[in-house]
């Protein structure tokens, strides 16, 4: 009975445990220190600045550019989240970058073109599909790739416990390039929600599937059963909430922002996001994170694994002693 009594409270915890991790993280948005250009001089753009930080202090950083050519290539490159051209009362947007994002951006400049008699037009220089028009598809999407990579580590070692380093290595990386070239396959061309390039979606994707895929077979390498649980937890549980979702990380908690910023699910989102609607932009930063966990995963899977114990070691039956071969 106590081991029931236990399960029930595990599961409740557990529950409990993702509630508050995904509510905390997305259910009060709220902007800190979005980059935005404004063409114009130096004056109008410290002028601005002082304005937007006075109406809502630490949510946006503004930054000056001589063109709005220089500064929607800023925007494209992933440098800025927005552009806006005070002298032709226009904002640009780039809704793939984040949807929920991209309207907070737009409300808060259209009240303060309101506030002084303007109105301000809004143009998108990287919109979302029609098929993904609410931008939620992508945190479906990782989350879609986090699942089997977590599988994959706990099945290879179920179903072959004894096979040797460089054969599992083989395994994980062919898993996941399957794994991550299906799932990039059904998003781009059957539910076309992440157009453009397939096969680089492919291969960001599979990175992902591999880095995770490797972390958690060293985990359970070391720890048996329960690196499980320890995988889920930081990737899932925390590290998808971490990552910003369809909000983006500059709409979540800074402190949560920050785990997710070292986490390999967010700079791996991001990667697959600057990939589809950005032509391969910044990808520098988000690569090099999947790159040091991979490489987290690759020593752990070389460290010695876990010893059974003396208890879960077979025992002669009591009565019966063991046979000695005569000489």
């Amino acid at each position: 009975m106590g081991k029931v009594i236990g399960a029930i409270v595990g599961v409740t915890l557990i529950g409990m445990l993702f509630v508050g991790s995904f509510l905390g993280a997305f259910s009060s948005p709220s902007p800190h220190d979005v980059p935005i250009a404004v063409v114009g001089p130096a004056p109008v753009v410290q002028q601005l600045s002082t304005a937007v930080d006075r109406a809502k202090p630490g949510a946006f950083e503004l930054h000056g550019y001589p063109s709005a050519g220089e500064a929607t290539r800023a925007l494209l490159d992933r440098e800025v989240d927005a552009v806006l051209v005070p002298a032709e009362h226009r904002l640009v947007i780039a809704g793939a970058a984040g949807r929920a994002g991209a309207n907070v951006i737009t409300a808060a400049f259209q009240a303060a073109a309101a506030a002084q008699g303007q109105q301000l037009t809004v143009e998108d220089a990287a919109a979302l599909p029609p098929a993904d028009a609410g931008g939620i598809s992508g945190m479906f999407y990782t989350m879609s790739l986090l699942i089997p990579a977590i599988m994959l580590s706990v099945l290879l070692f179920q179903l072959a416990p004894a096979m040797n380093y460089a054969g599992r290595l083989a395994a994980l990386v062919g898993g996941a390039l399957v794994a991550g070239t299906a799932i990039a396959w059904l998003a781009h061309s059957v539910f076309e929600v992440l157009p453009n390039d397939l096969w680089n979606l492919a291969a960001v994707s599979s990175a992902l599937v591999l880095t995770v895929a490797l972390v958690g077979s060293g985990m359970v390498k070391l720890l048996g059963p329960g690196g499980v649980g320890v995988v889920a937890l930081l990737f899932l549980v925390i590290g998808l909430p971490a990552s910003g979702g369809p909000l983006g990380a500059r709409y979540i908690p800074e402190w949560y922002a920050a785990i997710g910023h070292y986490l390999p699910v967010g700079p791996g989102a991001e990667a697959i996001r600057n990939t589809v609607f950005f032509d391969g932009a910044a990808l520098g930063r988000p690569l090099a994170v999947l790159g040091a966990w991979a490489l987290v995963g690759l020593v752990l899977l070389a460290l010695p694994g876990r010893r059974p114990s003396k208890a879960a070691q077979p025992q002669p039956m009591a009565g019966i002693q063991p046979s000695h071969t005569a000489r």
